[in-house]
């Protein structure tokens, strides 16, 4: 299939290095989902935009096609795409509850969690589009 990331048949060994960019987007969406609720500007300002809901979706758009980018050069995009996906969305979910139960001043937020999932969504849609990679 032309422009198909894996249609080399070349079995390639995972390398670390394409995992660095996904861990650190990773661990920086979690770094801000810490930030304690006093911490973060007046909700007035986030409501009027729904500001808050694009920034998870931007969040996560970028998460997600880094992820998928990571899985592309690994040769592996075919194989793990709807594990990548799944777990991606899961990640999401958790760390909105995970805001509820140990985080200070935050909450889960229903709207937060759906646009963690079209980010995602986003993100390998982005992917698609730029690597032309349609599988």
């Amino acid at each position: 299939m032309r422009g198909d990331l894996n249609d080399s048949g070349i079995s390639r060994d995972f390398q670390w290095r394409h995992a660095t960019v996904p861990a650190c987007c990773a661990f920086m969406i979690l770094g801000l989902h810490a930030i304690p609720g006093e911490d973060l500007p007046p909700e007035v300002m986030f409501d009027l935009f729904h500001a808050d809901k694009l920034i998870h979706l931007l969040m996560f758009g970028v998460l997600s096609c880094s992820v998928f980018v990571g899985l592309g050069k690994s040769g592996s995009i075919r194989k793990y795409k709807w594990f990548a996906g799944g777990t991606l969305l899961m990640y999401g979910i958790g760390l909105e509850f995970a805001q509820d139960i140990w985080f200070v001043g935050r909450y889960a937020s229903l709207g937060d969690m759906i646009a963690d999932g079209l980010g995602v969504l986003a993100g390998r849609l982005a992917f698609r589009g730029v690597y032309g990679c349609w599988n």
